[in-house]
């Protein structure tokens, strides 16, 4: 409850950003909201569910990661090793950097912190701690592709590769983004994807399932190790996921006009219609788009003349994603806020209830939550 209550406030603050014309207050604000977050989840003790394998790696080297995030990591417990200060000095470094970016794309920068928080927002700063880097990256290149210079744009999202791999898929966005698709075009790929995910048709799965051992051993091995990510209980209908989606869809359709955050959300709805059959191989790629969530909703309130119409579409999708996420069992549980300094850091107790929580894994298919498999 204390996430929701969090968001709640944020939402309530965003609602004041955009009908004030006080900038100062609106400018202190901010920044409160930054420094708040700052410390909230900088000192905040074990989590979620993907501490479990990031403290030991900080403290421990247990877990190896790709190099930049070592790097990245060892350089932070180099100065102090004590996994508290680590976590406020990366949360920190996203907070501000997320500010310059939202700052840069938005007119509400309160609203966008609100719908950033609400919209997976807290679980991408809680658990995806390599994938935020790699998104944030990325998000500082747009710039490059709308000037088209394309060495810092790759030297940017090489960077991001170095803590995620998954990143090596913004590489090719570069070419793809800035282009101006034809509008029936879109509408084509938006209804065969719609088609596709309310029959429930289920395409890769078929696909998975053939005869592959024509194939080299390696490339069989890798196709039937797929079979894991693939769960037979989801059934794709028309659901809260995908009626977000049919919203955000139609605001950039007919209001954005930034060809690269339109763009990136045409991606990002794309993933999710052609394939959540895949569930959380899904969920992990389509995280590396669901920045264009956030901006989509925030700009369209600059562009819409009926704001409440907006707001209230705001409210409905940011408070359904934030109540859906953290009233999901396991969550309950692993999102239970414990400061450190009233808690500490009880690593016995915190282990006994990820270990607990486990037992809800198979109910989160098809859910859309960033949880550890």
């Amino acid at each position: 409850m204390f996430f929701i209550l969090i968001a709640s406030v944020l939402i309530l603050l965003g609602i004041y950003d955009i009908f004030s014309e006080n900038q100062k207050i609106k400018d202190r604000m901010l920044k409160s909201i930054l420094i708040s977050l700052i410390f909230i989840l900088g000192t905040r003790g074990f989590l979620g569910w993907d501490w479990y394998f990031y403290y030991p790696s900080f403290m421990n080297g247990t877990y190896i990661y790709e190099k930049g995030y070592m790097i990245y990591s060892s350089l932070i417990s180099g100065v102090f090793k004590d996994y508290i200060f680590y976590q406020v000095v990366t949360t920190t470094i996203d907070f501000i950097a997320l500010y310059y970016v939202l700052k840069r794309y938005c007119k509400y920068n309160i609203m966008a912190f609100a719908i950033f928080f609400s919209i997976q927002g807290l679980h991408i700063e809680v658990e995806l701690l390599r994938n935020i880097k790699a998104i944030i990256l990325f998000l500082f290149s747009l710039r490059y592709i709308e000037e088209r210079k394309i060495i810092p744009f790759f030297i940017l999202n090489i960077i991001g590769i170095s803590f995620h791999m998954s990143a090596i898929l913004y590489l090719p966005m570069y070419f793809v983004l800035n282009y101006k698709y034809k509008k029936q075009v879109v509408l084509i790929f938006f209804i065969g994807g719609s088609l596709y995910y309310l029959s429930n048709f289920k395409g890769i799965q078929n696909l998975i399932n053939l005869n592959w051992s024509f194939l080299p051993q390696i490339l069989e091995n890798k196709i039937l190790n797929y079979k894991e990510f693939v769960s037979k209980n989801i059934e794709r209908e028309f659901n809260f996921y995908y009626l977000e989606r049919v919203i955000l869809f139609c605001l950039a359709y007919k209001y954005e006009k930034n060809n690269i955050l339109k763009n990136s959300l045409y991606i990002w709805v794309m993933i999710f219609l052609f394939t959540s059959e895949l569930s959380i191989v899904s969920l992990r790629i389509g995280v590396l788009f669901v920045y264009s969530s956030w901006f989509i909703l925030t700009r369209s309130i600059e562009k819409v003349e009926n704001k409440y119409l907006i707001i209230s579409i705001v409210i409905f999708l940011c408070g359904n994603r934030i109540c859906r996420s953290l009233l999901f069992p396991g969550n309950i549980i692993n999102y239970k806020y414990e400061n450190v300094f009233f808690y500490g850091l009880d690593y016995k107790k915190r282990e006994s209830e990820i270990i607990k929580s486990k037992i809800y894994l198979k109910e989160s298919y098809g859910k859309e939550l960033l949880i550890q498999y």
